[in-house]
């Protein structure tokens, strides 16, 4: 074996000398402690493959990447529910509006880890319990997006914090199923479908709205409570969003509306303040804090 063949082999050798058995990898290596130049070669090696590993490591992966991933997957394979009447519609948009627990994932794993029989047990009831819950929850929510009722008087009593407003507005609109209530470039028509409805209205925009022109409006329903969103078609931004709650429906303490809260969720940016008794949130999807924050 020459040095060649050496480099050529030791190019896939890992470091934690797992392939030190492997009669090619145990030539190479012990021909690079005889060579002083290809063992030189080979740390300089193994050192840029650590400083690679620590880099990619370090990366923050978006927190929504796995399913952004799942979703083009189903997209392209076509596995995205058609919806055939008003029914479908109503199903499909309530299922997939439910927040899943936040300790969902733990209490999986802690099941999984019993004994066979007793996580046997766990599953079956498990699984029969979310099934009921589920399809509870999925007609329940069917009556909330076709009547505007709370879907049980828990959800009545209980405020929603900022964060699911923020994420129940960004699955609703990411559903294949969204669509908008009332569609017109005025404003004042917008607001006015929304007061027919006894639905939260804007009562002062950020300044950089007041000439904007509108796209629609609709009825929003997150976990039982009942807001408003109206689309904007701003020139310098983009399509944006502005999300309406009474501010009895929303737990937490928030800044008025000419310091508002800006934050980042994913590709959103996100602005957040309280005016009048009504909690709103402008959301633009690719939209830069900076240019977000001029509005204001």
């Amino acid at each position: 074996m020459d040095k060649e063949q050496a480099r050529f082999i030791l190019h896939s050798c890992r470091p934690d000398g797992s392939d030190g058995a492997d009669p090619q990898f145990a030539a190479a290596l012990q021909l690079a402690r005889a060579d002083v130049e290809l063992g030189q070669w080979l740390a300089n090696e193994r050192s840029f493959d650590a400083a690679f590993a620590a880099a990619l490591a370090a990366v923050q992966l978006p927190v929504n990447l796995r399913q952004d991933i799942l979703t083009g997957l189903a997209i392209g394979r076509g596995d995205i529910p058609q919806a055939s009447d008003a029914m479908d519609v109503a199903m499909v948009g309530a299922l997939a509006s439910i927040e899943p627990p936040a300790a969902l994932r733990c209490e999986l794993l802690a099941g999984m880890n019993g004994s066979a029989r007793a996580s046997r047990q766990r599953s079956w009831l498990w699984r029969r319990g979310t099934i009921s819950l589920a399809a509870a929850a999925g007609v329940a929510l069917a009556f909330v997006v076709t009547r505007g009722e709370a879907p049980s008087p828990l959800a009545q009593v209980v405020p929603l914090p900022l964060e699911v407003v923020e994420t129940g507005f960004i699955r609703t609109f990411e559903s294949p199923l969204f669509s908008l209530d009332a569609e017109h470039g005025d404003r004042r028509v917008l607001v006015a479908h929304l007061q027919e409805r006894k639905l939260p209205c804007p009562c002062c925009l950020p300044q950089g709205l007041a000439d904007v022109q509108g796209i629609g409006c609709r009825e929003l329903v997150i976990n039982g409570k009942t807001g408003s969103l109206i689309s904007y078609d701003d020139p310098h931004n983009g399509v944006v969003h502005l999300v309406i709650f009474h501010r009895q429906d929303v737990c937490g303490e928030l800044p008025q509306r000419e310091a508002p809260g800006i934050s980042q969720h994913g590709v959103w940016t996100v602005a957040s303040w309280a005016h009048d008794e009504k909690v709103f949130m402008l959301l633009g999807s690719g939209t830069s804090v900076a240019k977000l924050a001029a509005l204001f």
